[in-house]
């Protein structure tokens, strides 16, 4: 992709995401979105088809950011670095983030990680887990993203080492 493409991309998911913090999401137009982003039109519908396209791509970005460099296994699941990918994954994405879960768009995104998280579930050679992707998903992935929620909506008091120490924690019980 060239540089004024990528920059456009850019400019249109910072411009949606500006305009949901002080609008509901339905009311946002595309040309709302094109304003703010300083784009035509014809650029907006050169990348994306919708505004969901937009959410979408925002969080695929921030996520491949976070966790595509590793490999989706149990044993990344279980490890340290993936408590502190999923915290820092939420420090550097707050804004984002906190616009998905104002506007309750979560579910819209939610199919991401939940894919990811299946389809590598499902290769593991432990026969429980390769038959129960869906509750191995849900078990690693689920209970650290609603820890890190909840630090996102009580205004990150801990530091992200904190809350590190706090989930290390409440593994070891």
């Amino acid at each position: 992709m060239n540089k004024t493409a990528e920059n456009n991309r850019k400019a249109i998911e910072k411009a949606l995401l500006k305009l949901m913090k002080k609008n509901a999401y339905e009311r946002i137009s595309i040309t709302d979105i094109c304003r703010e982003a300083g784009i035509s039109r014809t650029a907006f519908y050169h990348h994306f088809s919708k505004a969901d396209d937009v959410l979408l791509s925002a969080y695929e970005t921030a996520h491949e950011k976070a966790f595509g460099s590793h490999e989706w296994t149990i044993d990344y699941f279980k490890s340290d670095q993936f408590i502190r990918d999923m915290i820092h994954f939420f420090a550097v994405n707050s804004d984002l983030l906190t616009a998905l879960r104002h506007w309750d768009l979560l579910p819209r995104i939610s199919y991401l990680p939940t894919t990811k998280s299946l389809f590598s579930a499902a290769e593991e050679k432990d026969a429980i887990l390769a038959k129960y992707p869906a509750y191995t998903m849900v078990y690693f992935w689920g209970s650290y993203f609603t820890l890190c929620s909840m630090w996102l909506r009580n205004g990150k008091k801990e530091t992200p080492e904190q809350l590190f120490e706090i989930i290390r924690y409440m593994n070891s019980l």
